[in-house]
């Protein structure tokens, strides 16, 4: 796996555009394209690749919501990063080095758009994070997420060699079109879903799509991430 060399990080200068959008303003979200710069994109698929030469769990046990019958609302693999990284091992991650995005000053500008919905994000003092891996068939029904924010980024090769895989908001009729390398960052309360992927023809394991989460939570044991 190709490292990332981060010096002074929260200076590299970002590629991405960000926007608040308040179409409803009861569910408000940040969108950012060009999450990751072109060098950190590189490093990402590097540690994407490295994950998909290794076997990984299907993500339908107890971490995945549920609906009333017990069964999982969730159909596709997933990978915890927090469960091979330790605290003092994080930096060999080139997704966890690029936490340090969650920092700038441009980003909080735009969560802080959000209104009172931001005072929860300034209050999370804790990140836990994981890649998914959505393939043919697989989706992730209506849930929300139990902490403060979430925060979705999402890679495939181009061209796109499936159909489907959006996110939508059922609760503000929202619908988020899927395009390679963008962020959503939402209150993890707001209900949502992964769509079902469709591959066009046959193919590998790497040509779905990934799906790299961070939440944010309080924790009053660690104060750093913001």
């Amino acid at each position: 796996m190709n490292k990332i060399d981060f010096e002074n990080r929260k200076d590299i200068p970002q590629s991405w555009t960000i926007k608040t959008i308040k179409d409803n303003p009861m569910f408000p979200f940040v969108l950012v394209d060009n999450w990751y710069t072109p060098e950190e994109e590189k490093g990402i698929w590097s540690e994407l690749d490295y994950y998909s030469t290794n076997p990984i769990e299907r993500a339908e046990g107890g971490v995945v919501a549920k609906d009333n019958t017990g069964n999982s609302k969730g159909k596709h693999h997933r990978f915890y990063l927090d469960n091979i990284y330790s605290e003092n091992g994080r930096e060999q991650s080139n997704i966890l080095n690029c936490t340090y995005k969650q920092k700038t000053l441009e980003l909080h500008h735009k969560i802080n758009e959000c209104g009172h919905y931001a005072r929860s994000f300034f209050s999370s003092t804790g990140i836990t994070s994981f890649v998914s891996y959505y393939e043919n068939n697989d989706h992730y029904d209506t849930h929300f997420d139990s902490y403060h924010w979430t925060n979705l980024i999402w890679f495939f090769r181009e061209p796109k060699k499936f159909e489907g895989g959006d996110l939508e908001f059922p609760e503000s009729n929202t619908k988020i079109t899927l395009k390679h390398n963008r962020a959503i960052l939402f209150p993890s309360m707001f209900l949502h879903k992964s769509n079902q992927l469709k591959f066009n023809q046959p193919s590998d394991m790497r040509n779905g799509k990934y799906t790299i989460t961070h939440f944010y939570f309080a924790n009053p044991e660690i104060r750093w991430i913001l």
